[in-house]
């Protein structure tokens, strides 16, 4: 079964290049729109990583870690930051984020990181 990867962003040309990106490698991609739609999609489908914008409107993406972590205590779902705030790096590397783009995202280095996380995908 294939690593399943949840994409939170509420940019919908942002959602598209990542799903993209990431299908070509056969990960199973779950999209959310927003942290709120993000959390739901977290306790129905159990993804094995999120890729989390930060700026998005009902629920940005530092209150949704706060709120993953609420749900999920100490171990939770890894998690790397996208966004096009170049701020907060260091905010949410101590949040415990496994890394932090900033868009435009370059895919390959994205894609790079998602593997190092996850491992190898299952056929």
């Amino acid at each position: 079964m294939p690593h399943k990867i949840l994409v939170v962003d509420d940019e919908r040309v942002s959602l598209s290049l990542i799903k993209f990106g990431l299908a070509g490698e056969r990960y199973n991609i779950i999209m959310a729109h927003d942290g709120q739609e993000a959390l739901q999609k977290v306790e129905d489908e159990k993804p094995d990583l999120i890729i989390l914008d930060v700026q998005m409107p009902n629920m940005n993406g530092y209150e949704f870690m706060q709120e993953l972590k609420q749900k999920q205590g100490i171990k939770t779902t890894p998690v790397i930051m996208v966004t096009s705030n170049e701020t907060m790096e260091d905010l949410f590397l101590l949040e415990g984020v496994k890394a932090y783009f900033v868009k435009p995202v370059k895919l390959a280095e994205l894609i790079e990181k998602v593997r190092q996380c996850l491992g190898p995908n299952p056929l």
